[in-house]
């Protein structure tokens, strides 16, 4: 057993799962809830992410395999072998993977899903490109909800790879989707008034 992260929300380990290597990920209870409020919330979104995985699988997009949800707050998932985007593109100059990501992004909205928190960390590289991490996803077909998260995944990208220049790459993978003209002129209307907020103060 191998811990691989730890943060806010969960414990991500590696183990053994029926003889193959798997992740578990454990929701940490938090101290500063009450007990049965935050069992409801635990077992609410340990229920809400396992759902958001199996919706993914069956519209055939790139995700690990769910294998158990224990109630406890433990899922336990497919161990996707390579590197997160994030660590690739720190050592490889390859816009392909930013299209590729694109592409991914634009059939997870068409799916009716939101990621949630489409960071570069939360993609693996591998024979193809996967998608991790669904624990602040949600079931939503809204050009606002999907605008929010190509930014999101725009500012990371811009925060650690700015020097790929990756907004026009990934932008136009994402514009291959036949749906995507309302979501990024919904892009423009939420950055230019993040631009109007700012320059308020």
């Amino acid at each position: 057993m191998a811990l691989n992260f730890r943060g806010a929300e969960a414990v991500v380990t590696e183990i053994s799962w029926a003889g193959k290597s798997a992740i578990s990920k454990f929701r940490n209870p938090r101290g500063y809830r009450h007990p049965d409020l935050d069992e409801k919330l635990i077992r609410e979104r340990l229920r809400n992410e396992a759902r958001l995985l199996e919706k993914s699988a069956e519209a055939d997009l790139p995700v690990p395999s769910l294998y158990s949800v224990n109630l406890n707050g433990t899922l336990i998932m497919e161990k996707i072998e390579g590197p997160s985007l994030e660590e690739y593109l720190k050592s490889n100059n390859d816009l392909s993977k930013i299209s590729d990501l694109g592409h991914l992004l634009s059939n997870i909205h068409a799916s009716g899903i939101v990621h949630g928190d489409p960071t570069s960390s939360n993609f693996i590289v591998s024979s193809k490109l996967y998608a991790i991490d669904f624990g602040l996803g949600s079931v939503d077909d809204s050009d606002e909800a999907r605008a929010t998260d190509i930014r999101v995944l725009l500012e990371s990208l811009e925060g650690h790879h700015s020097d790929l220049n990756c907004r026009d790459t990934l932008l136009a993978a994402y514009s291959k989707w036949n749906n995507s003209g309302p979501v990024l002129e919904r892009l423009r209307v939420i950055e230019l008034r993040g631009r109007y907020n700012l320059m308020r103060g």
